[in-house]
């Protein structure tokens, strides 16, 4: 529902922007047309991600998981029989494809568009409409719920454990400019950010909300940036400046003073 909820207020916004720009009097009868008509768009597109969705969730989040990221409760089952099952918010993958390349996938299965054939066929069950609006919410959850690149991913896997102690030095050298010397987000610069854009840097401690991040989706934010996973895009992507295996110590030492366990 996040995602819906985006767009619910990307429309609002859309609808405001127009009624806001309509002239009090006359005005061009062509102009309010194509306003109208824009306006109309962009409500038709969210009730069509909105049945999208809830078909989704009905029939293929059991296996590529309530945002795409290939982890449904039937995702280990497939891994059992040599079948990993595709992550539909990879931006990297999903990027290569039309909606009508989608909604072929999803209409013929995969056995007959090259891929498992423990994909079923949809067509003839869904019907084109259903197809066609599920085309279109897969299509959008590389966006709303972008996946951990698999590049990434590898060199995650690749590093060893990281170390708290190491991390605190690294942290010190480079983070804490933002999230403060004791990571509760009220570094110098931090305080600008929050002072010039209302942009509050992380406060690392706050152990309910790190506690809910695995530590290669802590490693990723490091890595790839804010802006890569709809964060913000003032937190910068560290992967040209450390190693993989000094994000990992960072890592370390996030857990050590949020005081959480480790989740790989």
């Amino acid at each position: 529902m996040r995602a819906l909820r985006s767009l619910f207020v990307v429309v609002l916004l859309v609808v405001a922007a127009v009624a806001g720009c309509q002239p009090k009097t006359g005005g061009s009868s062509a102009s309010n047309a194509a306003d109208s008509a824009r306006v109309a768009d962009s409500l038709a597109t969210l009730a069509k991600l909105e049945l999208g969705q809830r078909t989704y969730l009905a029939y293929c989040a059991m296996c590529h998981g309530n945002d795409g990221n290939g982890d449904g409760e039937v995702a280990a089952v497939m891994l059992q029989k040599g079948v990993k099952v595709a992550r539909l918010n990879d931006g990297e993958r999903m990027n290569t494809l039309t909606k009508d390349d989608i909604a072929k996938v999803i209409a013929q299965g995969g056995a007959h568009t090259g891929r498992s054939n423990l994909m079923p066929a949809w067509g003839d069950l869904l019907g084109p409409e259903l197809v066609d609006a599920l085309a279109v919410y897969v299509g959008s959850l590389s966006g709303a719920h972008p996946a951990i690149p698999s590049s990434t991913l590898q060199e995650y896997l690749a590093a060893p454990a990281g170390s708290p102690a190491d991390g605190r030095t690294l942290y010190v050298h480079h983070c804490s400019a933002c999230h403060g010397a004791f990571a509760k987000g009220d570094g110098p610069i931090g305080e600008r950010l929050w002072a010039e854009h209302k942009v509050r840097p992380r406060d690392l401690t706050d152990s309910s909300y790190i506690a809910t991040r695995s530590d290669k989706e802590l490693f990723a934010v490091v890595s790839r940036g804010g802006g890569h996973f709809k964060k913000s895009t003032f937190m910068p992507a560290w992967t040209v400046t450390l190693s993989p295996e000094q994000i990992r110590d960072v890592v370390a030492y996030v857990r050590s003073v949020s005081r959480t366990a480790s989740q790989p």
